[in-house]
């Protein structure tokens, strides 16, 4: 995964975020959403974080 891939462009929020929230302790798609913020522009990255966000957990178990 490239860390610096952007996965909110509203956000501006990167893959690397989206996995340093999960390692923080962040353990579902909402308290990822509470963390980094994502997902509250226009919403077109919601899906696409929603998978992500579970593989991570998933790979970190």
């Amino acid at each position: 995964m490239k860390r610096e891939k952007e996965a909110c462009h509203c956000k501006n929020i990167t893959y690397g975020m989206i996995e340093d929230a999960v390692k923080s302790g962040a353990s579902t798609y909402e308290e990822v959403q509470k963390l980094t913020g994502f997902g509250t522009g226009c919403g077109k990255c919601r899906d696409f974080i929603r998978c992500l966000v579970r593989d991570i957990v998933e790979e970190n178990q």
